[in-house]
């Protein structure tokens, strides 16, 4: 599967706007993610963090880059942290969209 690269948006806006892209409702991407549709709702509205722990598998759902949904988030979340990992808080692009 070919991850769509992760545009410059809030993490909840992402996830929210890919969903609708793929035209899936909140409802089934809580299934597909194995939580209630009360909690996609909260991550979309930007109410509730999702763990870290469940990007890999949100990327694969919404068929984004996983690694740059990670990256996005921990700099989002973490900016302390990330900072420490990769520099200054700049979110990684990929290389299509550097070509932009």
């Amino acid at each position: 599967m070919n991850a769509t690269p992760v545009p410059e948006v809030p993490l909840h806006v992402l996830m929210r706007r890919r969903r609708q892209e793929l035209t899936l409702t909140q409802a089934a991407l809580a299934e597909a993610l194995f939580v209630t549709a009360e909690c996609i709702s909260q991550w979309e509205a930007g109410r509730r963090r999702m763990e870290l722990s469940r990007l890999p598998h949100i990327g694969e759902v919404l068929q984004l880059d996983p690694r740059e949904l990670c990256a996005k988030a921990l700099a989002e979340f973490h900016p302390r942290f990330y900072a420490s990992l990769f520099g200054p808080r700049v979110i990684p692009l990929s290389n299509t969209q550097r070509s932009s």
